[in-house]
């Protein structure tokens, strides 16, 4: 009889196990979500006041001198663009579709409270992800000052050297004006809208000249 009745107690048992384990899971998995929740919450605010600085530091560095100003109608201008650039509606002679290319912004700059042209943050996909570049444009649609914020993505040594002046700084002086490509046998020039690439990383060479293409592109639309 004892034995019977061990028998008809032991799947009670491992149901009741079961239901324990699920709820103890169940608390687990709460706790963990809202201590993550709340990591979020306090580290958010000071990781984007960071980014926020980086950002205004860069534009400092393009465009010297200048106070950054939004503007409704560059915003607006600029969500139409970047969905025509999405749906690959917009290209470069050179570089074909730009539909990778995204400008995340555009404030004018302005000089003792007078426009003087633009501050740019935009990006093109490179070898492992998106290369991220701020642009100072002046009045006249040339480029005054570059500066590549992100490729970590891309390889060390080889397309990382993009954030290299001796490399980007063949963009300053090019403008909206210019249909840039990028070439590999070291002929590039200004004048002629050529950028000489990073020797051993096209596809990061090309990410940056996209991005600038698109970036003109959308600055010469204002214009």
């Amino acid at each position: 009889m004892a034995n019977n009745e061990k028998k008809e107690t032991a799947p009670a048992k491992e149901k009741s196990t079961l239901i324990h384990d699920t709820i103890c899971l169940f608390v687990i998995t709460l706790v963990a979500g809202i201590l993550l929740g709340a990591v979020y919450t306090i580290t958010k605010k000071p990781i984007d006041d960071q980014n926020e600085q980086a950002k205004q530091e860069a534009y400092a560095a393009v465009y010297d001198g200048a106070d950054f100003v939004a503007d409704d109608g560059i915003a607006k201008a600029l969500d139409s663009f970047n969905k025509d650039l999405a749906a690959g509606k917009v290209s470069s002679q050179g570089l074909g579709s730009l539909s990778d290319v995204e400008i995340a912004e555009v404030l004018k700059a302005q000089v003792d409270g007078q426009d003087a042209g633009y501050v740019v943050t935009c990006s093109g996909k490179g070898y492992g992800g998106a290369v991220t570049l701020a642009l100072g444009i002046d009045a006249e649609g040339a480029i005054k000052g570059i500066q590549v914020t992100d490729c970590s993505n891309e390889t060390p040594g080889l397309g990382q050297n993009a954030t290299n002046k001796d490399w980007n700084g063949q963009y300053v002086g090019t403008n909206t004006s210019q249909d840039l490509n990028v070439v590999k046998d070291g002929s590039g020039s200004g004048d002629a809208g050529t950028i000489n690439a990073i020797s051993g990383a096209t596809i990061t060479s090309s990410a940056v000249t996209r991005a600038v293409d698109g970036a003109f592109q959308f600055i010469a639309s204002l214009q």
